[in-house]
């Protein structure tokens, strides 16, 4: 089975690194030179915008604005996945054209871009959530279901809406709040210690993903600030008020 990665990113690269060496057939397209010939070093086809020869499966690991595009125009038989950390505009696309898409979602990756953030182990024993729409027949998701578990991550089908908020509260929103926390020690990180790099640790993620994120979940995220600005309202007013023993009981509820 061929597979062609569209991307050869963060994500792209080190699954189209994994599959090589677990004995796919894969071929990378992407816009960066630098990441054609780094794959070519590592004896994996790879072509610089535009593909050559057929393939059986295409992973789409490019930004989701890119893939919008892409799920509107391109033909209808071809077997697809994305790896984009939302999912219900892009199964919402491939309904409505009849496209064969497993929307999927590694819970896994690093903040490190393009061959930099390579490694081929990254989804080891890592949750891969998958989803799809109607009209996805059984052979699409055993293809693609088998992709994941070539990676060695655990594949887990799930409903795009669901999927959606979960990752706004576990990861999206919590993005703006690590970026938050490295706004307000932006002056004094010469001083900081490990708990300061590892809670803003997710503030360096790549900017345009995040607007991407920003774009296509906004729903979710916005619901999830509101209830983080009530939340740190009340805390606020605790200590206003000195109800340290409310806030104990709080932290307690939540951390136990």
């Amino acid at each position: 089975m061929k597979v062609l990665v569209m991307g050869g990113g963060c994500i792209g690269g080190s699954i189209a690194i994994k599959l090589h060496r677990r004995g796919y057939d894969v071929a990378v397209v992407d816009v960066d030179k630098e990441i054609v010939e780094f794959m070519h070093e590592m004896k994996i086809s790879a072509f610089l915008k535009k593909p050559e020869g057929d393939f059986d499966v295409l992973i789409l690991a490019v930004p989701m604005r890119v893939e919008e595009k892409i799920l509107k125009s391109i033909e209808k038989d071809t077997i697809l996945m994305d790896v984009s950390s939302v999912m219900t505009p892009f199964i919402k696309i491939a309904e409505e054209r009849g496209l064969k898409l497993v929307g999927g979602h590694p819970m896994a990756g690093n903040e490190r871009r393009g061959k930099d953030g390579w490694d081929p182990d990254m989804f080891k024993e890592r949750v891969f959530f998958l989803s799809k729409g109607k009209g996805v027949d059984e052979r699409t998701s055993s293809i693609v279901e088998n992709i994941v578990l070539t990676l060695e991550a655990i594949p887990l089908w799930i409903d795009p809406v669901k999927h959606d908020r979960i990752v706004s509260k576990i990861s999206h929103t919590t993005y703006f709040l690590s970026l938050l926390a490295r706004a307000i020690g932006k002056d004094h990180e010469g001083f900081a210690g490990p708990g300061y790099e590892s809670t803003t640790r997710l503030s360096k993620q790549n900017v345009d993903m995040v607007l991407d994120i920003a774009f296509y979940n906004r729903e979710n995220i916005l619901k999830d600030l509101d209830h983080v600005l009530k939340t740190l309202s009340w805390i606020k007013k605790l200590m206003e008020c000195g109800e340290l023993g409310e806030l104990k009981k709080f932290i307690k509820e939540v951390i136990e």
